[in-house]
């Protein structure tokens, strides 16, 4: 076998190449920040659960210090502002999660709140009026950063003034949200809890059944805060938004390498011929 070069497969392969080995590093740098992120989760929720207002300091100087701390909240539910996430599933079963503003009872502040799961089925504004019994409530949240569009991840319809209302969106996207609204959000959203153990937190929350979703850019999985048999009159059903551990990223950095090898190998033989004399 002799060596003939061929200049469309060596652009083509290298290409091909390049693209795989990007890919692999991309994954270990999602796998570095991925592994940060999980200490930070670790680090908040070991910090006991405090009154949101007696964080009113870092609410108004760094809000984002806050994410993923355990808070007990006080205020009194917008309803009529109430919007929802698609594309959620929950036990095999599709639906919406529940996103609804909430006036904080000792400031003029409001922040969104995922108050959980509810069936595809039940998503029409009349039918959702049967989980809007509590305006004033009292709750454990877990606070959490939002989510803005990533690059290739499909778009959310435009808000605004002058704008129809967008009554279900793909992500808690607080900015675009905000733009509807007839008042300022925080920069940060809460999520309702049902459970207090930070272990059982951190393992309902960091789950290698997420699926591919982080990868692919499609809307995330969630797991419910509480397992149990669920009628109507549970929903919303409390979730945490799951997330891929560390590790599923660190192994993608050996699926693209071997890839982008598999590739290099590939265009070698289709390079190679029996000699022309033969």
């Amino acid at each position: 076998m002799k060596f003939y070069f061929s200049l469309p497969v060596t652009i083509i392969g290298s290409i091909l190449i390049a693209g795989m080995l990007r890919a692999s590093y991309w994954q270990w740098e999602r796998h570095q920040a991925k592994v940060e992120y999980i200490e930070m989760l670790e680090d908040r929720l070991s910090l006991p659960p405090a009154p949101l207002k007696s964080l009113r300091k870092e609410l108004q100087t760094d809000p984002k210090s806050l994410i993923h701390r355990r808070v007990l909240i006080e205020g009194q539910y917008d309803f009529e502002h109430e919007m929802l996430i698609r594309n959620r599933r929950l036990d095999d079963r599709p639906g919406f999660h529940v996103i609804t503003p909430l006036k904080l009872s000792f400031t003029e502040d409001f922040i969104l709140v995922n108050r959980g799961f509810i069936p595809l089925e039940s998503g029409s504004k009349d039918i959702r009026s049967d989980f809007q019994q509590n305006k004033e409530v009292h709750f454990l949240g877990l606070i959490k950063e939002g989510v803005a569009r990533r690059l290739l991840a499909p778009s959310d319809p435009p808000a605004g003034d002058g704008l129809a209302w967008v009554d279900a969106w793909l992500r808690v996207d607080i900015e675009k949200m905000n733009r509807q609204l007839p008042y300022r959000l925080l920069p940060i959203y809460a999520e309702v809890m049902s459970l207090e153990n930070p272990q059982e937190v951190k393992s309902s929350i960091v789950r290698s059944d997420s699926g591919r979703e982080e990868l692919l850019f499609l809307p995330s999985r969630a797991h419910p805060a509480e397992i149990k048999e669920r009628e109507n009159t549970d929903y919303p059903t409390p979730v945490f938004e799951m997330v891929v551990p560390a590790g599923r990223h660190f192994g993608y950095v050996f699926e693209w390498g071997f890839m982008a090898l598999g590739t290099f190998l590939m265009c070698i033989v289709l390079q190679l011929r029996p000699p022309r004399g033969r």
